[in-house]
């Protein structure tokens, strides 16, 4: 929610983005970048120049509440998930159906946002937003309702709480250190904060212009265009932490891969387990076993579905983990991954074949050390 200081406005008036005076109610639903999204989309064939960019910007500074001194912008993308999950949450809980019918829909709609602001390069604040409702609410809902109902055992929570500060920790240090993998070129910018690679990667850089920047940049360095900025050795752009993992992050990254996967993998057994029949495998291990009458109450419904989401996000970051295991044995980065792959024509199964078997402990020796 942004401020506007301006004292001759109205509650339902505001300071547009080509700073002109508007107002809510007029503006409410004129919007030309819509119109010509709406109009290159009905096209035959569809037109590709759809300025997404602007028709999202459009649309985030027409979002706004009346405010005593100005209308005040609300980020849209920022909103959306915080109404958004807990409702998904709620009407999954219902019963049987609405949980067949909600964990498809939400993933299928995750899954189709996701690779349209990947393919169109959509800063959004959307999916960070729900990578921390999602987590704080699960979270709540163990502390407050299954703890409480279910008697859950000391230990076992002091385990979740540990867990839970520890991945916490890795993932704030991933967004903490992105910056130091971005190149800086003008070195009286540069912060007293940051480490001195950063310099000596300008110094040493070599004759590789970036395509975007056309500046000179070092070696496996690539330009972000979310973040604006040429990365070195640019993994990917997480969206859900809303940062590059690069050369500085990426050890970090994959450390909180792995302690989330084992997180919301005990979180979902030790949930499901509770609530349902469970059965014992190996004398020691608990699995869900007759989940049929945790709907008789929607409390009880809600710490299911809960259960559900924590063993699906469990899955996707295990997935996400043994991924980057498998590159950074074969040495590269995902995006190098991506550019080998156009090279070959989609073809990636020569990677196993000519590299996997190759220099693999050299690649990790130099993963840890930064090389």
């Amino acid at each position: 929610m942004n401020d506007n200081r301006s004292d001759n406005l109205h509650c339902c008036e505001y300071i547009n983005m080509n700073e002109e005076k508007s107002t809510i109610i007029s503006d409410l639903c004129i919007c030309p970048p819509f119109g010509n999204c709406c109009s290159n989309l009905l096209k035959c064939p569809p037109s590709r120049d759809i300025e997404i960019n602007v028709m999202v910007a459009n649309f985030q500074d027409r979002f706004r509440i009346p405010w005593q001194g100005g209308a005040r912008r609300i980020s849209l993308d920022s909103a959306v998930p915080l109404l958004l999950f807990p409702a998904t949450l709620y009407f999954a809980a219902l019963g049987f159906w609405p949980t067949i019918l909600m964990f498809p829909l939400v993933t299928f709609f995750l899954y189709y946002t996701h690779r349209t602001v990947r393919k169109y390069r959509v800063a959004t604040k959307f999916f960070y937003v729900w990578t921390l409702t999602s987590a704080s609410l699960v979270l709540i809902i163990f502390q407050f309702l299954v703890v409480p109902m279910l008697d859950i055992n000391t230990n076992e929570n002091i385990i979740i709480t540990v867990t839970m500060i520890a991945t916490a920790a890795c993932f704030y240090f991933t967004k903490k250190h992105a910056i130091k993998s971005h190149l800086k070129y003008d070195l009286e910018m540069t912060n007293v904060n940051e480490t001195n690679e950063n310099i000596v990667l300008i110094n040493e850089s070599e004759n590789i212009q970036c395509n975007t920047c056309k500046r000179n940049v070092p070696s496996r360095t690539y330009h972000c265009f979310v973040c604006k900025t040429c990365v070195v050795q640019q993994h990917i752009h997480s969206y859900w932490i809303d940062c590059c993992i690069g050369k500085h992050n990426r050890k970090s990254y994959m450390a909180g891969l792995v302690l989330g996967s084992v997180l919301f993998t005990f979180l979902s057994n030790l949930i499901l387990t509770t609530l349902c029949h469970p059965f014992n495998v190996f004398a020691t291990i608990m699995l869900p076993d007759d989940c049929s009458d945790v709907y008789y109450d929607i409390m009880y419904g809600i710490c299911f579905v809960s259960g559900l989401y924590c063993f699906a996000v469990a899955v996707i970051l295990f997935v996400m983990f043994i991924n980057d295991i498998y590159m950074v044995s074969l040495g590269i980065t995902y995006h190098e991954w991506q550019e080998q792959c156009k090279d070959f024509k989609g073809d990636c199964r020569w990677f196993l074949s000519r590299h996997f078997f190759r220099n693999v402990l050299s690649n990790w020796k130099a993963f840890f050390n930064n090389v």
